[in-house]
């Protein structure tokens, strides 16, 4: 198991020690400790923008935590494939709006190294691994495979509005969203739609947990930052459809993560116990 799964090269696991680091730090500090982290961010961010960015940064603080800890092909190969479409999409996003930014100030730099290096780094190894051989994959139940691949084209479609239209469907949100956070926001959906397609037709136990840790960790603390927020600002309209929209949307994609979750766990023991 071990020849047709892999050990990640030792330049590869750094940077995601790296990357997990700033994530524990972005994730936790955006979503717990607010006050502290935003006079630090590098643009001005509203509270519910805040606790948002945070949630998304602990979606991937688990996944990319994960595969650091693996040190393995598998569960690198969705989750490699995730850090790629997101940091590339979010510098694509921050270079066309950089007007967003003042860059004396140094956490922007800070911000423009990151998100420059990290998608060089992972196309370079998707690239080095193109050609990895896919014997250790397990062939997708029918029906995983087809939820996998509506939830994918369904939240692809947002990311995708949220990109070229994102006047209209930032208004989808139960709080404004200017232009700027629209589009980066939409970095998170494509991502959750790359990771649900590599693992719709074939995927290890381990790839599945790592999916459904980020799809469920992300709509999790995403609903109960809009509840902290607004229990301090109470500016929500709970009856309005397109938070009531939001709301359902993101529990779906939360039972759907957590039942992923489940299902790869049940298989792991037995998996590694094959190695």
């Amino acid at each position: 198991m071990n020849s047709e799964n892999p050990k990640i090269t030792p330049l590869l696991r750094t940077f995601t020690l790296i990357e997990t680091l700033v994530l524990i730090g972005a994730g936790f500090g955006l979503f717990f400790f607010p006050n502290i982290v935003r006079p630090l961010w590098p643009w001005q961010i509203a509270p519910f923008n805040t606790l948002f960015l945070g949630a998304i940064y602990l979606g991937a603080m688990v996944s990319v935590g994960y595969m650091f800890l693996s040190g393995r092909w598998s569960p690198t190969r969705p989750v490699l494939r995730a850090i790629f479409t997101f940091t590339f999409i979010v510098l694509i996003v921050s270079l066309f709006t950089s007007s967003q930014f003042d860059f004396t100030y140094w956490p922007v730099w800070g911000w423009f190294v990151i998100y420059i290096s990290l998608p060089l780094s992972a196309g370079y190894h998707l690239w080095l691994y193109r050609s990895m051989p896919a014997s250790h994959l397990n062939p997708v139940p029918a029906k995983w495979g087809a939820i996998l691949r509506i939830a994918g084209i369904l939240i692809g479609l947002y990311g995708l509005g949220l990109l070229v239209l994102p006047n209209i469907f930032g208004d989808t949100f139960p709080w404004t969203l200017d232009v700027f956070h629209s589009q980066l926001y939409s970095a998170m959906f494509f991502t959750g739609s790359v990771m649900m397609f590599s693992i719709a037709k074939s995927a290890t136990p381990a790839e599945f947990v790592a999916t459904g840790l980020t799809v469920a960790t992300f709509s999790i603390f995403s609903i109960l930052g809009l509840f902290i927020v607004d229990a301090q600002v109470q500016l929500t309209d709970w009856d309005a459809p397109n938070t009531l929209a939001w709301l359902g949307s993101l529990a779906v994609l939360g039972v759907l993560g957590i039942s992923m979750i489940v299902a790869g766990s049940r298989q792991i023991p037995h998996e590694m116990g094959n190695r």
